[in-house]
């Protein structure tokens, strides 16, 4: 073989190799947990202000920057939603969250929420449409939804992965990119959802929100929440 035939096919040999690598690492940077870092990051949290967010009741306070949502001793017959009084559209959001209190007790992050009326059952509330990252024990754990405006939406996360990674009545942290109609979720540093909502009913801006559940005697606590938007 002539030397520049041979030096051609150790070019493709090397190539062939580059190629896979290259998408192997690609994968790996979508898999990773983004960082929030720089100026662009805004601390949603103030170390003892609610400043920054719509309070519904009292059943909400904040001590050493930390955002404590309780319903004390008598479950909620509806559910209530803290919000962030800024809007957001594409963007990357962390915090950490504890969820303590009965077997019912439910929570959840809202992003692009906007609220609209709801009835469900006997009870007619405002509720957040928009998008979920649900904080509960079991099937439910780390799922996506958005069940006040579109409740078939739902796409839920690998059981076997949340049940190894969420700890329970602990402090957990939860991830969200939002581009587009691109979201992900990651939850204590893994990926577990990564999802192309095509539903043109979908939102696309809104608020950042945490819930009380209904039904549930609880306390939801959320510290170190940040967001940075993302092109």
């Amino acid at each position: 073989m002539s030397s520049p035939r041979k030096r051609a096919m150790s070019f493709l040999a090397a190539l062939s190799v580059a190629i896979p690598c290259l998408a192997l690492a690609q994968g790996d940077k979508e898999k990773a947990e983004p960082e929030l870092k720089g100026e662009e990051v805004i601390q949603l949290i103030k170390k003892d202000s609610l400043q920054g967010w719509k309070t519904p009741s009292d059943r909400w306070s904040i001590s050493e920057g930390v955002i404590v949502g309780d319903t004390g001793k008598v479950a909620l017959d509806a559910p209530e939603w803290l919000y962030t009084k800024q809007r957001f559209s594409d963007f990357t959001f962390t915090c950490e969250v504890r969820l303590t209190g009965d077997d019912k007790a439910n929570s959840g992050i809202y992003f692009r929420a906007n609220p609209i009326p709801f009835k469900w059952r006997k009870h007619s509330y405002e509720a957040a449409s928009g998008y979920e990252f649900d904080i509960v024990p079991g099937k439910h754990c780390g799922s996506l939804g958005d069940w006040y405006a579109r409740p078939k939406l739902r796409v839920f996360a690998e059981r076997e992965l949340v049940d190894r990674l969420w700890r329970k009545s602990d402090w957990n942290r939860l991830t969200i990119r939002a581009r587009g109609n691109h979201l992900e979720y990651w939850l204590n540093g893994e990926k577990v959802v990564d999802y192309h909502d095509k539903d043109p009913k979908g939102s696309r801006e809104g608020f950042i929100g945490l819930q009380i559940h209904d039904r549930a005697v609880m306390k939801v606590e959320m510290r170190n929440a940040r967001v940075a938007p993302v092109d």
